[in-house]
Parts: structure tokens; sequence; C-alpha cells
């Protein structure tokens, strides 16, 4: 069995002035395809970046990449000299050489709805793909676009974990984003907000001894809900009915599905693709 999990792609144009008469949806699909590529030199792109602690890790790159409509797949792995997993400049791609090892993981990105769907390997990294991703994305076109990945947590998970609170004591809302495309019920109020003031980012602190009250105040309930949809993290710390100090943390639950390891690439595409649609409509009908 293999692990899936899912991860938010923001993208920010950076240039007021930057004129691109193409749809949202293609410059982006274009600008991923021009670094997601077998011949794209990741590690030299990582290097001199804030996301040069994967360069330590292994040689990484892109293989068996493809698209479709919009969509876009394919395989990252990292090398080392010990490992028999080789890439391959004939078929642009990853080839298994005396056996197997699990320093691939096979992803697709569905641009339209900005959310990226992997395969978790340990020898790969729970986070390695989309940050590596964003890395090489900001680091190619971070001068007219940026783009932020944000990890997409199990909503009842963490929901749960906040109803065993007695009291909430503080609150840490890290990163807060607009969404992108839509927002839900659960995150509307906070999304209307930072669209109304033209905010790009916010961080949001609180403390309250005698008890925070989340749920019935709409602009903090709804910044949950938007680090819960992968626009931001929250923080969220109070006591239990016994009077222990508990935490919780969105990017402590990350949601996860299981999917069968030995199927094909074109099955995996499919597979993720229908994943990718089913958490989109666990996200939008929880909140109902």
């Amino acid at each position: 069995m293999a692990t899936v999990r899912f991860a938010r792609l923001i993208f920010q144009q950076k240039l007021n002035h930057y004129n691109d008469d193409r749809e949202a949806v293609e410059r982006r699909k274009e600008r991923l395809l021009e670094v997601i590529d077998y011949h794209t030199r990741v590690n030299s792109l990582l290097e001199s970046s804030e996301w040069n602690k994967y360069v330590n890790r292994g040689d990484w790159g892109f293989g068996d990449v493809d698209h479709e409509g919009s969509l876009i797949w394919g395989n990252i792995g990292k090398g080392k000299e010990e490992e028999n997993t080789v890439r391959d400049e004939q078929i642009e791609g990853f080839r298994h050489e005396d056996r197997e090892d699990n320093d691939i993981a096979f992803f697709l990105i569905d641009v339209e709805s900005s959310v990226v769907a992997y395969e978790y390997r340990r020898n790969v990294g729970s986070k390695a793909p989309v940050r590596i991703i964003e890395g090489v994305f900001n680091t190619y076109h971070g001068a007219e676009e940026e783009l932020t990945t944000s990890v997409i947590v199990n909503k009842h998970e963490v929901d749960r974990e906040v109803s065993e609170l007695d009291r909430i004591t503080e609150l840490r809302f890290v990163g807060l984003k607009p969404t992108n495309p839509d927002s839900t019920n659960h995150s509307k109020d906070m999304d209307e907000f930072l669209r109304q003031g033209g905010i790009d980012k916010m961080n949001i602190e609180a403390e309250g001894d005698d008890g925070i009250e989340l749920e019935n105040t709409p602009l903090l309930n709804s910044s949950l809900g938007l680090a819960e949809e992968g626009y931001g993290r929250a923080d969220i710390i109070g006591k239990n009915k016994d009077g222990e100090v508990r935490r919780v943390r969105t990017d402590g639950s990350p949601i996860t599905s299981e999917m069968d390891g030995e199927i094909s690439d074109d099955n995996k595409r499919r597979r993720l693709y229908d994943e990718i649609m089913d958490t989109l409509e666990e996200i939008g009908n929880y909140a109902d």
C-alpha cells in the first residue's frame, strides 16, 4: 500500500505591472512545466536558496513527466551512490536496476484546483516533494510569481482535538492567505476579510486566561478553517476537563489516503486525480 498526502499550491504574482494575457491556469501550468522537467538541475537551483537543506539529502530530479489538460504528473526522486535507482536520459525518467527502492515518489498536480497529491515515501520525505516543487519554482520564477505550498490537514482530527479542550488559552494563526480558488462556509469570513483588506498574508496571536471563544467568534473560527484547508497554520493551546495542558497543531494532522502500490503509472494518475476530487469534496462538504 502507498500513502497519499495532499498539499495546496498558492500562487501570488509579484509584479503589478507585469501583463500576461493567458488565463491563470494556463500560465501557472506552463511555469510549472518549465521547472518540473527531467533536464532541470534541481540541486543547482536549490543550493543558494532557503530550500538548500534538501541538497545534502541526495541528487534530486524529476522524471517521467507528462501533462494533459490542467494535470501535470511524474516522479520526483533522489539518487545516492549506494542506490540502484538511476536517472535515464534516453527515457527522461527513472530506471530500476538490480533491486527496487523507495526513493521515488509519484505526484500529480491539478493546476485548476491548485492541489497536488503525492505518494509519501519514507526515504523521500513527508513534505519533500512539495517543498522541492516550491523551491525550484520560486528560484526560477520568484521575481514574477511566487509559489507557497501548504499541506492539507485532516479537519475531522483537528476539530476532534479542539473539541476536547475545555478552555482555549492561546491561539496562533500563521501565514493566513486568501483562498485559491474558493473558500468554504468554514473559511469564508476570514477569506472575505483578507480580500477586502487587500491582505496577502496575516498572522494572529491571541491570549485569554479566562478562555477564548473560538467557535463563537466568526473571524477566529474561519481562520481555523483557512488553516485546515491549507491556507496557513494554526496552533491552539488550552486545557482539557482534567486541567491538563494540550496543544493542537494543524500541521500535525495531514489528511492521507491509502492506495495500492502495485499499479501502473496511468492507473496512479487516474487514482490520484480521483483522490484530489474526493478530498476537495470532503473539505467543501465538511463545513456545510
